[in-house]
C-alpha cells in the first residue's frame, strides 16, 4: 500500500475513535431524559445500494424491540432490564443505562421502507436499509394555453 493510502486509512482511523469518544460525551448521553429513556447508540454506514445502521443492544430482549421505518427516518424503540439481584447492599458504580429507549435517526439517502431488514444477534441490531432506486428523467410535454 502505498504511502498516502496509508496515511489516509490512519486519519479515518483517528477520526472513528474520535466520534465515539465525542458520542460517549455528548449532552444527551450524560444528562436522563425527564421521561426515563436513553438513547442507544448507533453507527450508520452508506454502501452503493444500501444503508447499515447498527445500533448497541446489550442486555435487550429481541420480543421488546419494534423498528419502524419510512423512506427518510428509522425508529427503534424497546426496553432494557437487567435480572434482578435481591442480595444487593450496596451499589459501587452505575453506568448501564436502563428502562425504555427510543431513538429516531434521520437516513441520509431514500429508503425503500418496504425492503428494510434487521438482524438481532449478540446484542446488535443490524439494520440494512435498500437505497431507493432513483427515477429516471421525464421529458415534460408543454401545451400552449390561452
Amino acid at each position: 500500500m502505498d504511502p498516502f493510502s496509508k496515511k489516509l486509512i490512519a486519519e479515518l482511523e483517528e477520526m472513528e475513535r474520535t466520534g465515539r469518544m465525542l458520542r460517549n460525551m455528548s449532552l444527551a448521553r450524560m444528562m436522563p431524559y425527564k421521561s426515563g429513556s436513553w438513547q442507544p447508540p448507533v453507527d450508520l454506514y452508506e454502501a452503493e445500494e444500501e444503508l447499515y445502521l447498527y445500533v448497541d443492544l446489550a442486555g435487550v430482549n429481541k420480543e421488546s424491540l419494534a423498528v419502524i421505518a419510512d423512506e427518510r427516518q428509522i425508529r427503534i424503540k424497546g426496553m432494557r432490564r437487567l435480572p434482578s439481584q435481591p442480595s444487593i447492599a450496596c451499589i459501587h458504580q452505575l453506568e448501564i443505562e436502563l428502562g425504555p429507549f427510543d431513538r429516531t435517526v434521520t437516513l441520509p439517502a431514500i429508503v425503500d421502507a418496504n425492503r428494510v431488514s434487521s438482524v438481532f444477534s449478540d446484542g446488535i441490531l443490524v439494520v440494512t436499509l435498500p437505497k431507493r432506486k432513483k427515477t429516471r428523467k421525464v421529458q415534460i410535454r408543454i401545451i400552449a394555453g390561452e
